[in-house]
């Protein structure tokens, strides 16, 4: 946690200095850098627009699709719940790599589904609960039925 803190602390001050840098008429970076206690290389950067923050840089590496190829996708997939037939992960990543013309990256259904979850309806790509898992096995349920012949068998 405590790295965390320190990189969204730095984050901040760098959003701070650039701020400051805005505002000058002719950018100073290093007496700048000095203020906010920020290394002066990445905020020249970050200024000049040749580095993004980490966020953005993540943002777009997961965001394969455009805003409407999402909405598309967001759609397609709200209407098959809503018929009872919630698509597979994998269903979802190849009309994904359909919309997009190209591959996605193999987590690529996870962050997409993580960052749309108030969108998607209730139910979608949601593991199946450890009770009902162990209620479907076969060997219990085969277990189950000897032994209610057993007892049909020594009740009658």
């Amino acid at each position: 946690m405590h790295s965390t803190m320190n990189k969204s602390t730095n984050d901040a001050q760098l959003e701070l200095a650039l701020s400051d840098l805005n505002k000058q008429s002719i950018p100073n970076f290093s007496s700048t850098a000095r203020e906010y206690a920020v290394d002066r290389t990445t905020l020249r950067r970050r200024f000049k627009g040749a580095q993004h923050s980490r966020r953005a840089a993540r943002e777009d590496t997961h965001q394969c699709l455009t805003p409407a190829q999402e909405e598309a996708l967001i759609d397609f997939i709200n209407r098959l719940t809503d018929r009872s037939l919630p698509p597979t992960s994998q269903i979802v990543k190849n009309v994904a790599e359909e919309l997009r013309g190209g591959p996605v990256h193999k987590n690529w259904v996870s962050v997409f589904t993580r960052r749309h979850k108030d969108r998607l309806h209730a139910g979608y790509l949601r593991t199946i609960d450890s009770k009902r898992v162990k209620a479907e096995y076969i060997p219990l349920i085969q277990k189950f039925y000897k032994l209610v012949i057993l007892f049909i068998l020594f009740y009658l």
